[in-house]
């Protein structure tokens, strides 16, 4: 009896479950492999990849892996390849938004890891740059310390450059003097390296170098007291971007410095005998911005003499605006004159001068007589990239200036006076003078000036110029007399 109740009692007792972990394990297997490659794919773009503001945050603050901007030597500096302004806008120009983008990375990349493990080659720019203004880098910066000048290219006014000049709060008062707007940058391959970090597209179709001088050299002010050095910023800000001069800043310094140029232009003086042609005045000295020299004697190349003539009465110093010759006009010749009136002795542009280490000031040459002048011309259209403007938009230009911008003049005009390499050419358009005629009733008058070898068109000979084969301007000036004058130059070969 009770060993059946027992076996009753057994059989109702279900069996244990089975416990079987293999799905969880899966999971939890798969997600450890997958925290795994995300650890090492996110190593690999951190470190792969400084110039990410979240990436140089963690290798510079927590994984202290990233160094200074350290100062280079001349004779130790990271390979490169030294570009002039023209080569520089061929290069870049040339390449594509996102090709842009990408080689911004790279050498922001460079830069950031002191050119160590690469072997890109640094592009380091030179030429002569007219300062346009010049700001006080802020803690939001890239650069926290110093003073940025966005300055125009001499040879491409295409090209703009905003050089970082990193320095210690004291050395301000000092920088800012030497980097006032109008004044010249001189960039040498034998005392300046000047690397490329960034290049940007503006607005107005230029490019924009963004520069840092690795060898954070000293200055000096030749005449007068004051030196001060630069010093390698100790932390860079990525998160702010570059450039740093960019947006209603680029446009403010745009309008500084047309509204220098417009203050500072040489007043026209007389040849004399009647009314005539207004000759500009030689600007009486340029100031340039040059490094000391480094430890072993640069090489200097030969630059050449201006002929003599007689001695020019002295004129007032005076800071150069402008780098390119300035054309000027002629004298017309006097009714009693020959058929081919003689060249007129004017003051030509300012020679090379020879490399200084430190803020030099030179003369005027003497006068030399009109023999043309020098620059390169292209192909019908093939010139840089500019803009379009007629002589209906002369009461504009004369009141705004030019403003650093590249600017081609088209049109149909008629040769009003003739002079080997220069001309004065009025609109042979009734339309054109009628828009352009300021309340004198004088239409504007347009001067240009011929490379050497090409003859300007005889007198009253009647052409027009297109988009393809315009001049190219260099000033525009408004007289006391209300009379216009545009300065303009060819650049289009035969």
């Amino acid at each position: 009896m009770n060993e059946d109740l027992f076996r009753r009692e057994f059989r109702t007792v279900p069996d244990p479950p089975e416990t079987d972990n293999l799905f969880l394990w899966t999971v939890g297997i798969i997600l450890l492999i997958g925290v795994a490659l995300a650890c090492w794919l996110g190593s690999y773009y951190i470190f792969g990849h400084p110039e990410k503001p979240d990436s140089y945050h963690i290798l510079k603050d927590v994984l202290h892996k990233l160094e200074p901007p350290k100062r280079f030597v001349l004779t130790a500096a990271p390979p490169g390849v030294f570009l002039t302004p023209q080569k520089a806008f061929e290069t870049f120009g040339s390449l594509t938004n996102y090709e842009l983008d990408r080689k911004n990375e790279e050498l922001l990349r460079d830069f950031i890891n002191n050119y160590q493990n690469t072997k890109n080659l640094v592009p380091y720019l030179t030429g002569r740059y007219s300062i346009l203004s010049s700001y006080e880098l802020k803690n939001t910066d890239f650069i926290g310390l110093g003073l940025v000048s966005l300055a125009q290219a001499a040879e491409n006014p295409q090209v703009v450059i905003e050089h970082i000049y990193p320095a210690t709060p004291q050395a301000l008062p000092i920088v800012e003097q030497m980097l006032r707007t109008g004044l010249d940058i001189k960039l040498e391959k034998s005392l300046d390296l000047s690397a490329v970090i960034h290049v940007a597209r503006t607005p107005d179709g230029r490019l924009q170098f963004t520069l840092v001088p690795l060898l954070y050299g000293s200055y000096a002010l030749k005449q007068g007291s004051g030196s001060f050095s630069l010093e390698p910023p100790k932390e860079l800000n990525p998160a702010a971007g570059l450039p740093i001069v960019r947006g209603q800043l680029y446009e403010d310094a745009l309008k500084t410095f047309a509204e220098y140029t417009r203050k500072h232009a040489p007043a026209p003086v007389s040849t004399g005998g009647g009314p005539g042609i207004p000759v500009a005045q030689s600007v009486a000295s340029t100031t340039i911005i040059q490094l000391d020299p480094p430890a072993a004697p640069p090489v200097t190349k030969a630059t050449p003499t201006p002929a003599k003539t007689a001695p020019a009465a002295p004129a007032a110093p005076a800071p150069a605006v402008a780098i390119q010759p300035t054309p000027v006009p002629i004298q017309p010749p006097p009714a009693a004159a020959s058929p081919t009136p003689a060249p007129v002795a004017v003051a030509t542009s300012t020679p090379k001068i020879p490399l200084q280490p430190f803020l030099a000031s030179a003369p005027s040459p003497a006068p030399t007589p009109i023999t043309g002048g020098t620059w390169r011309t292209y192909a019908p259209g093939k010139m840089p990239r500019g803009r379009l403007v007629s002589l209906s938009e002369a009461n504009e230009l004369a009141d705004r200036g030019t403003g650093g911008e590249r600017l081609y003049l088209r049109g149909n005009f008629t040769v009003s006076v003739s002079n080997e390499n220069r001309a004065v050419l009025r609109s042979s358009s009734p339309l054109s003078n009628a828009l352009s005629t300021v309340t004198n009733g004088m239409p504007p008058r347009v001067i240009v000036e011929y490379p050497a070898g090409a003859l300007a068109p005889p007198k009253n000979t009647v052409f027009a110029r297109d988009e393809l084969r315009p001049f190219e301007i260099t000033s525009v000036r408004r007289e006391p007399n209300g009379q216009i004058n545009i300065f303009a130059r060819e650049v289009i070969a035969d």
